[in-house]
């Protein structure tokens, strides 16, 4: 919809994450770090055109239902999925409250801190040579002219960086993710089908959790980012993101 991703592009980048996943850590009252499956819903907000203090609302409101039961015992929340009803129904309800209004920026954001030029020329340049190693190391043709194709889009992101004074941190990042794609499906051909169906099981065992508390459609994208990120690691390729900094 076309508000949402007005939304979305207006919301601060970078801190719409750690904010997020700050404030998850301090309402379930145990300092441990979020999981990459929980970072890939925060994705999932983020691209619907959530709003940051829309977010934090909904999660207070799951977490105070959470602690506010006579008897939850000893037990937590370990997961951000138990959050995620609640905080469609508060952005459900933001958007009603909006409809007729023109899209305006989360003044609730805050400032944030944009990545420089400098940052993204280091970032692209370790990803361009991890590409570079691996594909010295391949003797088929049609894998070497896969990642050849992403290896030059890389080549040319980073080109234009380099050329640039600041980071359109938005455009930046849709560009990443489209190579990413592109990379990720190359990869995928040189996994054996034995490995990806052990990585399908593992995906299906720690998502287990999030296939109870979320719909198919967010779920299939953070099991999606699952085997994405087991990829990247198979091939030793950092993942092409600026929240991977």
């Amino acid at each position: 919809m076309a508000q949402s991703l007005s939304l979305a592009a207006m919301m601060n980048y970078y801190n719409y994450f750690t904010e997020i996943e700050e404030h998850f850590v301090k309402r379930r009252g145990k300092h441990l770090l979020i999981s990459p499956m929980d970072w890939g819903l925060i994705a999932a907000w983020r691209n619907a055109g959530i709003p940051l203090h829309v977010a934090l609302r909904g999660i207070d409101i799951a977490m105070d239902g959470f602690f506010g039961r006579k008897h939850h015992g000893s037990s937590r929340v370990n997961s951000l999925s138990y959050c995620h009803d609640a905080v469609m129904a508060e952005y459900a309800g933001y958007l009603e409250s909006h409809v007729g209004q023109p899209p305006a920026a989360d003044s609730e954001a805050g400032p944030g801190e944009e990545p420089q030029v400098a940052e993204m020329v280091v970032l692209l340049g370790a990803r361009i040579e991890e590409i570079k190693a691996l594909c010295a190391k391949q003797s088929a043709e049609s894998t070497v002219e896969g990642l050849g194709r992403a290896l030059a889009r890389l080549e040319e992101i980073l080109q234009n960086q380099q050329t640039s004074s600041r980071v359109d941190s938005e455009a930046l990042e849709c560009d990443l993710a489209l190579v990413d794609d592109l990379l990720v499906t190359e990869l995928r051909r040189m996994v054996s089908p034995d490995e990806m169906l052990e990585w399908e099981k593992e995906a299906k065992k720690e998502l287990k959790v999030y296939s109870k508390n979320l719909p198919k459609e967010t779920y299939e994208k953070i099991r999606k980012n699952f085997m994405a990120d087991k990829i990247h690691r198979k091939f030793n390729i950092g993942e092409l993101s600026l929240f991977r900094l």
